[in-house]
């Protein structure tokens, strides 16, 4: 297994998808920079093969809203940058005659079904956590249908920012097409600028602006915004709107950062966790794991616990319609230290001991070694937590 595998089941992929008889596709996507670059990647490819599309946009995949997605019957669906890790649910619930592709870079299982495409990285012994984004994923299947998608490099490039430290493996294939094609330029000490998107702005900048208008905007047409800003161009508008936002979200870590350092912060004996208390209600949940990430590299935390955040999840899902329970998101993070101990085997990786929790109490959950977020019914947050403090024990 490895590269030249991978790029095969890609194109074997592609031509599967030609001579599947579907013309319109339903995209679904996570609700950041990575989700939406991979969402707009799939989404003009397609276009470009002469298929339509839809777009649904969400944080987590709910099992009662895909269970709602695949009632739509026998079609054409595209997960990107969620989905992979619950591939066995995807595989119970797509209906047959239906084609499901995943591009996707989170830990997951291989997929036993023919009509079910999980093309993640993962399975050909390539790392979701170091070599690839889920947009270069999308990216390497854009190129394997159609040469001409190579333009498309530049929005991999914007979504592999969230990868920490140099580009690696796939991530490095979609950099050099981006800088061969001119769709980025070096600029300053191994930083790279984009150029076909709107104005010439650091890729961990587009990055940014990208995630802040599809998660913080989640319920104000945010992820729409971002994928059309994607695939079209950033307007003026775009760039006052994310900045707007930006401030928006600025003003609510403050406060909740402030109320940490009061106190709010509370210690069990392997995880740290703290609520939100509503200072994020309004945004999508995205923000709850942007601010636990922040606390990373906050002094007054305690090193060698796990960081768990949660926030009550709004019932209504843009572009879907009602959830049917209330929910809480919680978002989990190591601190330094603790990540070295996760990667060198002698702590538990929160992509085992996360998801292994929410199931006990019938919810669910993904992410990677050290990010991982999930979901609950509110009334079983606290039950979760002190299981979560036992298997992070362990």
């Amino acid at each position: 297994m490895g590269l030249e595998e991978f790029l095969n089941a890609l194109k074997k992929a592609t031509d599967k998808l030609v001579t599947s008889g579907f013309r319109e596709a339903l995209i679904v996507h996570h609700d950041e920079a990575d989700g939406v670059c991979s969402a707009a990647i799939a989404a003009k490819s397609l276009k470009r093969a002469g298929f339509g599309f839809k777009t649904i946009c969400l944080d987590k995949l709910y099992p009662e809203v895909l269970k709602g997605i695949y009632s739509l019957g026998a079609g054409l669906y595209v997960f990107t940058d969620i989905g992979s890790a619950h591939v066995k649910l995807v595989e119970k619930e797509a209906p047959e005659g239906s084609l499901t592709i995943m591009l996707d870079h989170h830990d997951t299982a291989e997929s036993k079904r023919p009509d079910v495409l999980n093309l993640n990285p993962e399975l050909w012994g390539l790392s979701g956590e170091r070599d690839a984004s889920a947009s270069t994923v999308a990216y390497l299947f854009a190129k394997a249908l159609s040469p001409d998608n190579v333009d498309l490099s530049s929005l991999a490039v914007i979504g592999a920012a969230e990868i920490p430290g140099p580009f690696t493996g796939l991530n490095m294939l979609a950099l050099k097409d981006a800088l061969e094609n001119g769709v980025v330029e070096p600029r300053g000490k191994a930083g790279y600028r984009v150029l076909n998107i709107g104005k010439p702005l650091s890729y961990k900048r587009y990055s940014t602006l990208l995630s802040v208008l599809a998660s913080v905007g989640y319920y104000r047409g945010g992820p729409f915004r971002a994928l059309k800003a994607c695939m079209k161009g950033f307007e003026d508008r775009d760039y006052e709107e994310a900045s707007r936002l930006e401030e928006e979200r600025r003003k609510a870590n403050a406060m909740l950062l402030a109320r940490l350092r009061r106190g709010g912060l509370k210690r069990m004996k392997a995880i740290q966790w703290f609520s939100d208390g509503g200072v994020y209600r309004g945004m999508g949940t995205k923000v709850i794991g942007s601010f636990c990430s922040y606390l990373r590299y906050q002094r007054f935390i305690d090193q060698d616990k796990y960081i768990v955040g949660y926030m009550d999840v709004l019932p209504e899902i843009p572009g879907y319609g009602r959830l049917s329970k209330e929910y809480v998101k919680l978002s989990t993070r190591a601190p330094r230290p603790l990540t070295q101990d996760i990667l060198n085997g002698r702590k538990p990786p929160l992509s085992k001991i996360l998801p292994e929790a929410c199931s006990r109490h019938g919810g669910f959950a993904d992410g990677h070694a050290v990010a991982a977020s999930g979901v609950v019914e509110k009334n079983k947050v606290m039950e979760l937590l002190k299981t979560l403090d036992e298997l992070a024990k362990s």
